[in-house]
């Protein structure tokens, strides 16, 4: 009997783990050799694997590629349900029991209406007629989904099988050896950030969560074959964060302590107003306090600070300094504040 094991910490009532889980690498291969049309080297490890497939793997694999627009980590949404991320063979059992109703109401991330799901199952051609979904925004994507929910037994152990049969293979077995100590560099790298599981969740998904709940436990998964991307799976007790060790992980405490200090060169009238004099032209510390009626040390105090944001240049012609606004600076500045306000 497959046994699950996990190294978890717990905080207060939380409970937190991070792991490299063979269960979302396969699934997450799967999906890259999808998307390997323009990968030389995906495009010669999926050759290499359909030599090791069965006839039934290969051609619903084949079938995938040609009859779906989903992307195959929809299967991340069965870790609600069922976190095993350990053992394949676990994690498709668990599934396996599900009746065809559950399949797809978490197949589907929750998201089609109970009562629909149950119109479908009983008349799949309802698809044809039903609203347009996310899932069906055409008539050819409505056929596809009849097509499943028709043949959905058939849709159901094809699946398995496949995920069996690329899990076992020598190809991915490989390909999980390679990569097992990128997984826990990137896991140790995550969890030297010390911070709250929830802030963590935030930090790697790279956004402030509009849905949150106070959950219960917490999964932190590297995929090496999930690459760049990020993708959250929750219900109201359970958060799951799956991050490609090659997302760009950004510190946006860091990140936001480099524009408080810039933005705090900005916090005084007085020196907005000497941006607005030196963006015209470049003047000298005597000319610019004439002109903003205060005193030249004040202005020099003004100018030191703006020089040090890098919001003035310092020209020096004979024995007096000149100022001018760095306008380039100045828009580099506003468009890092604009990006990360509005980074997903």
């Amino acid at each position: 009997m497959a046994i699950e094991w996990n190294n978890r910490t717990k905080t207060q009532d939380v409970v937190v783990e991070h792991l490299h889980s063979p269960v979302v690498e396969t699934i997450s291969f799967i999906s890259s050799l999808l998307n390997s049309e323009k990968d030389k080297e995906l495009g010669t490890k999926y050759n290499q694997l359909q030599k090791e497939l069965d006839s039934r793997s290969i051609e619903f694999l084949r079938y995938l590629e040609l009859h779906t627009d989903w992307s195959f980590t929809f299967l991340y949404n069965f870790f609600i349900p069922f976190p095993y991320f350990h053992e394949v063979e676990l994690f498709l059992q668990e599934i396996s029991t599900l009746s065809d109703f559950d399949f797809l109401y978490h197949f589907f991330g929750e998201s089609i209406p109970k009562k629909l799901l149950v119109e479908l199952i009983e008349n799949p051609q309802k698809t044809m007629v039903t609203e347009d979904s996310i899932w069906w925004e055409s008539d050819d994507q409505k056929a596809k989904m009849e097509e499943i929910v028709t043949t959905l037994p058939n849709f159901r152990e094809s699946l398995y099988s496949l995920l069996i049969n690329v899990h076992q293979s020598n190809t991915f077995q490989d390909e999980l050896t390679k990569i097992s100590k990128l997984a826990q560099h990137s896991i140790e790298k995550v969890k030297a950030m010390e911070m709250e599981p929830l802030a963590l969740a935030q930090y790697l998904m790279g956004k402030t969560f509009r849905r949150t709940s106070v959950y219960e436990m917490y999964y932190f998964i590297p995929s090496y074959f999930y690459s760049t991307y990020r993708t959250r799976i929750f219900d109201s007790k359970i958060c799951i964060v799956i991050y490609g060790v090659n997302a760009p992980l950004v510190d946006f405490r860091e990140k936001s302590a480099e524009l408080e200090l810039q933005l705090k060169a900005l916090s005084d009238r007085n020196r907005i107003l000497i941006l607005r004099m030196l963006a015209r032209r470049k003047e000298y510390g005597a000319k610019i306090a004439e002109y903003l009626g205060i005193t030249t040390a004040t202005v020099s105090h003004h100018l030191e600070l703006l020089k040090k944001a890098g919001f003035v240049k310092e020209e020096k012609v004979g024995t007096i300094k000149y100022f001018s606004y760095n306008q380039e600076h100045a828009e580099t500045t506003l468009k890092q504040l604009h990006d990360f306000i509005n980074l997903e």
